[in-house]
């Protein structure tokens, strides 16, 4: 099963929050915030929330 197959599995959606991904990449969400304002991974606003696709998480896992 690839990760991308796993995370789909796991959660059963497309977004997943800012503290579920800090958690998929076991790093604090200040971390997150700090590689979402580099540019090294990408976030969708979703109704004042930040959000991150689960293709965006296996791109920068894969980097």
């Amino acid at each position: 099963m690839t990760t991308l197959d796993n995370l789909h599995h796991r959660y059963k959606k497309s977004l997943l929050s800012k503290k579920e991904t800090a958690r998929e990449l076991n790093i604090s969400q200040a971390t997150l915030d700090r590689l979402r304002k580099s540019g090294a991974i990408k976030s969708k606003k979703v109704g004042g929330g930040i959000f991150f696709t689960i293709n965006e998480i296996v791109l920068f896992l894969e980097s």
